[in-house]
């Protein structure tokens, strides 16, 4: 890895990160905020007077809508969550290596005394703090913000949901790299990853008032994603560990070795 390339990759985001970053603690206040005014008894009614599908389709079906876990997951880690943090990661990932070789600059980086395989694991290592980045801002302003509203997230419920929230972003970022690594043109590799994970989406959905799409489930990074289940006590299903680690690992491992053999001319 080269700390040069590393600090050149996450200086040129800052801007970008930054109103990431200062989105997801915003958003967090407002709900922490919002939680006392409609939580409880009052919520329970609300959400159940929607079609049930609706509701499956906002936050999955492991979870008590009734409940603080529920309602964030619903209206926040949900969703909405996701729109804002993979748009940051897929941006970041698709520019990583077809965003940089479309522009011309890749080769300005591999004229420097840096291999390929450094140049691809500094991006990697770039993707892993962008998304530890984004999961602490998320869960780490809930607790700090959450005692004045009534929102208790314990400690060992802050660094679940901050490691399983990194990974998910790894996972889905990963693909997104992964494709980066083989393509031209940043805006390619992540309107396909967009897709894919949409496709998830609608999976997932499918899958919670049919049958047909139950196939797609052992894999699906998305069903996976059940915060509020840890928000209400909790604990993660193990597999939704081995889910996200297994394609994070193998997706950017990947993304490495393909950028190291193609031409970035």
């Amino acid at each position: 890895m080269s700390w040069t390339v590393l600090r050149a990759s996450l200086w040129q985001r800052r801007t970008s990160l930054a109103w990431y970053v200062s989105g997801l603690l915003f958003y967090s206040w407002i709900m922490v905020w919002y939680w006392p005014n409609i939580g409880g008894e009052e919520y329970q009614k609300l959400v159940e007077s929607l079609p049930p599908e609706m509701l499956k389709m906002l936050g999955g079906t492991q979870v008590s809508f009734g409940t603080i876990g529920g309602f964030f997951q619903i209206e926040y880690l949900g969703l909405m969550w996701m729109l804002i943090v993979f748009s940051a990661v897929f941006i970041y990932a698709s520019r990583a290596f077809a965003g940089e070789i479309a522009d011309g600059t890749m080769e300005l980086t591999l004229a420097q005394p840096v291999s390929r395989v450094r140049v691809g694991a500094s991006r990697v290592v770039g993707l892993v703090a962008i998304s530890a980045l984004l999961a602490l801002a998320t869960f780490g302003s809930i607790q700090a913000f959450g005692p004045a509203y009534g929102v208790k997230l314990g400690a060992e419920a802050l660094w679940t949901l901050t490691a399983l929230g990194t990974l998910f972003m790894l996972a889905a970022g990963g693909i997104c790299m992964l494709i980066s690594a083989a393509v031209r043109g940043g805006g390619k590799a992540g309107g396909i990853a967009a897709g894919i994970v949409a496709l998830m989406w609608v999976s997932d959905f499918v899958a919670n008032v049919s049958d047909v799409a139950d196939f797609f489930g052992p894999v699906n990074l998305v069903s996976a994603w059940q915060p509020g289940v840890v928000m209400d006590g909790g604990q993660v299903k193990p597999e939704a560990w081995w889910l996200y680690g297994l394609v994070a690992l193998l997706t950017l491992a990947g993304s490495v070795a393909v950028f190291s053999r193609r031409d970035a001319a």
